[in-house]
């Protein structure tokens, strides 16, 4: 017990040692780290990794070298995470067009600085829908928002330049993906450039002075329905209108002024529209989110970006989409999900739909992108952004 108290005595003042090189070192790779945010360089340097490790060649002791390469690999990468922290707290992300995009700590949204009026967002609905919320809440009160009155209106307007951006619900978490919203992702070739979840909270709104037993018609969009789909069936006498957008459905009711019908939809639009809430809360439950996406015509590369969305086409053989699924294990990345569309006049043939988690500055990403990329019989980027999923 004697020697091996020494030994382990004997390894500790080594450990010692180890840890005062590691802190020198550490404090060299912050030092890189605000170079290379003052020049724009990435922090991967792939040449350079394999200088460090060619030095592990000159070991006294050979056997060790596989060893001396894995923990090389290892300090290196927490150089690389150690880099970007560093870059993120002294650097702020510059979007491809020249507009100053700036994080707002505990918001999830950006400000655009150098620029007073803000900039121009496109969304679907009226004021008080849950994507103007969402354009609130992510870009703050400064943006100018334009409302459209459909889906593909917004990616118009963005084609056309009348916009800078636009925002457009994807998926809900009680009823899944918006099927319009993927197709035109890839139709028109935009960038996913950021993600906003906002949480729902639907209401029964009515004009003033009207009373549950009133009600013989509720108005709101089928996804309303359907996320307060319990509620609705204590009141099957209700007949069910389909509207565009919630806060559609909330003006109708202010304009009809009838007292026989009401809207599902935000506390927002009960206010804007001057009606009352009749039942607060009425969907499924109360975590329901929708996740918005705010799409641009470039893409706007950043050290925060954190999540990657793919479109990929596979062909129609056994094991095609195993092969494709592969290559994010293989390359040590984490799929978010997947999520399939039918291909038009193709039958049985399918679209894929894939987050993953990542940045494409990582070389590991770059390297599974590229193999996804080859293996599909289509391939479309649709964007590497910060993720806001709850």
């Amino acid at each position: 017990m004697d020697e091996l108290n020494l030994l382990r005595q004997q390894i500790d003042e080594l450990d010692k040692r180890l840890l005062e090189l590691f802190e020198a070192r550490m404090e060299r790779v912050q030092e890189v780290a605000n170079f290379k945010a003052v020049n724009n360089l990435p922090i991967l340097d792939a040449s350079r990794e394999k200088k460090v490790l060619e030095k592990t060649k000159f070991l006294k002791n050979p056997s060790l070298q596989n060893q001396a390469v894995n923990f090389l690999q290892v300090l290196m990468d927490i150089s690389k995470t150690l880099q970007n922290e560093q870059i993120r707290r002294n650097k702020e992300p510059v979007a491809k067009n020249g507009m100053g995009i700036k994080r707002l700590e505990g918001t999830h949204g950006y400000k655009v600085l150098g620029n007073k009026k803000g900039v121009t967002v496109g969304f679907q609905g009226l004021p008080g829908s849950y994507s103007e919320q969402a354009v609130r809440e992510f870009f703050g009160e400064q943006a100018q928002s334009i409302n459209h009155a459909g889906f593909e209106d917004v990616f118009k307007a963005l084609q056309a330049d009348e916009i800078d951006y636009g925002v457009l619900p994807l998926e809900n978490s009680f009823t899944g993906g918006i099927a319009e919203v993927y197709d035109l992702l890839c139709r028109y070739g935009f960038y996913i450039v950021g993600e906003k979840c906002v949480q729902v909270d639907h209401n029964l709104l009515a004009l003033k002075g009207a009373r549950l037993e009133d009600i013989r018609e509720v108005y709101s969009h089928p996804q309303a329905f359907l996320q307060c789909s319990k509620y609705l069936t204590t009141h099957p006498e209700w007949n069910r209108v389909t509207c565009s957008n919630t806060a559609v459905s909330a003006k109708m009711i202010a304009d009809s002024a009838l007292l026989s019908q009401a809207a599902i939809a935000s506390k927002r639009a009960a206010e804007l529209y001057g009606l009352s809430i009749l039942v607060a809360g009425i969907n499924n439950g109360t975590d329901n989110f929708t996740r918005f996406i705010i799409i641009g015509r470039n893409p706007e590369p950043s050290l925060e970006n954190n999540k990657i969305s793919l479109a990929v086409a596979i062909t129609h053989r056994p094991g095609s989409l195993h092969r494709i699924l592969s290559h994010f294990a293989e390359n040590g990345l984490n799929m978010l999900k997947i999520e399939s569309r039918p291909i038009v006049d193709k039958t049985w043939e399918y679209l894929f739909y894939i987050d993953v988690e990542g940045n494409l500055g990582e070389q590991e990403v770059g390297q599974a992108i590229k193999e996804i990329k080859q293996e599909s019989t289509y391939f479309k980027l649709l964007g590497n952004y910060c993720s806001d999923q709850r």
